[in-house]
């Protein structure tokens, strides 16, 4: 029985885009948690959030401190 796309581990790429996303946000790293790639997804939406609330998220190939 194939694995249904809600029960499907979350990738590589997401847990470190979580970890990334964690630091910006200056919350506690959760990239350790097993989440279904769906949940991962939902959880990287939420902390892009996070990040641009507290001003920490600079666009690609831009420095934040100049």
């Amino acid at each position: 029985m194939p694995m249904q796309d809600a029960d499907r581990p979350m990738t590589e790429a997401q847990r470190e885009q979580i970890k990334l996303l964690c630091r910006e946000a200056d919350i506690p790293d959760k990239s350790g948690e097993l989440y279904t790639s769906k949940t991962a997804q939902a959880l990287i939406d939420d902390l892009r959030q996070k990040a641009a609330t507290t001003g920490q998220t600079a666009p690609a190939g831009h420095r934040r401190d100049w």
